[in-house]
């Protein structure tokens, strides 16, 4: 599908947008999620399993914004 706007080579990918705001968006959900865990529970099996979700989702958002800035490096250039 070919689209009429120009993107700027400085501009993320509309999928790597939607990828990094599905990212935060989960990541805060989660967040807040454990924080009410942690209120009430010591360290559970259940609290454990979301401390690494959480984690995982934190180095992937990290690997999305690595490549955006690679990219836009490599536009610069």
């Amino acid at each position: 599908m070919m689209t009429t706007r120009n993107v700027s080579p400085f501009e993320p990918r509309s999928h790597e947008r939607r990828e990094a705001a599905r990212l935060v968006r989960r990541i805060q959900t989660l967040f807040l999620e454990l924080d009410e865990l942690r209120r009430f529970e010591q360290r559970t099996p259940e609290i454990q399993g979301k401390e690494r979700r959480l984690e995982q989702l934190r180095w992937r958002l990290a690997s999305i914004a690595r490549r955006s800035a690679s990219d836009d490096l490599d536009a610069a250039a």
